[in-house]
């Protein structure tokens, strides 16, 4: 027995003391490690695109709110709109064989009378003689003057009587004129009258008569005189 007990601390004395084993990764731990990182990478990148989501959505329908008005609006007329299509057109086809209209001073309408709305109107435009003139104007009735051009020679046109003319809303009024041609030799005093209408003229010009017509007109004139 004593020597059994000895044989087995002979043993014991010569078994190498165990030493804690060190951990070692495996291919399998480290694919298992990409993985779950991988996950967590996902997983905040939708939870990003989720946050920013809404707001995107947000500023989509903001932007077509605003294009839905702005649509609206451009279907809307304007106040220019409106105020044409209130408006009536008078037109004027005032014809003169000879006219130069180089040297000859523009041929004009006086236009004058009281608009619908009780609003007085006084006004010159040139006039395209040979052609049609249109004026949009407010609807009402007016009485029109033509004041004759004065040809580079002295001589002239014979303007039409002063006429009516009533116009509507949204309507056009046509009026159709021809002016005589008169010498210089038979102008006289017809030439002097014109210029200075012309003159006036330019006092309730619309813009569309030239700068210089006055001075073209008394020019002309001096050469019948």
């Amino acid at each position: 027995m004593a020597e059994d007990r000895q044989i087995k601390n002979n043993n014991e004395s010569n078994q190498a003391p165990v030493e804690p084993r060190e951990r070692v990764d495996t291919p399998a731990k480290k694919k298992a490690a990409v993985v779950v990182g991988c996950l967590i990478v996902v997983v905040l990148v939708a939870a990003i695109i989720f946050v920013l989501m809404p707001r995107d959505a947000e500023k989509g329908s903001d932007s077509s709110m605003a294009d839905a008005a702005q649509a609206i609006e451009n279907e809307q007329p304007t106040a220019e709109q409106q105020a044409a299509a209130e408006k009536g057109t008078l037109g004027m086809r005032i014809s003169a064989e000879g006219y130069d209209a180089e040297t000859a001073s523009p041929a004009i309408a006086h236009i004058s009378g009281t608009s619908d709305a009780g609003e007085a109107v006084d006004f010159c435009t040139a006039l395209t003689l040979n052609a049609s003139t249109r004026v949009q104007i407010d609807p009402g009735a007016y009485e029109v003057e033509i004041i004759a051009p004065i040809n580079a020679d002295g001589s002239m046109f014979k303007a039409p009587e002063p006429f009516k003319a009533v116009v509507k809303a949204s309507g056009i009024a046509e009026v159709a004129k021809k002016m005589a041609f008169v010498p210089a030799r038979e102008a006289n005093g017809a030439v002097s009258d014109a210029a200075s209408k012309v003159a006036q003229a330019m006092e309730v010009n619309d813009g569309t008569i030239a700068e210089n017509a006055a001075e073209v007109a008394a020019k002309n004139a001096a050469v019948a005189s």
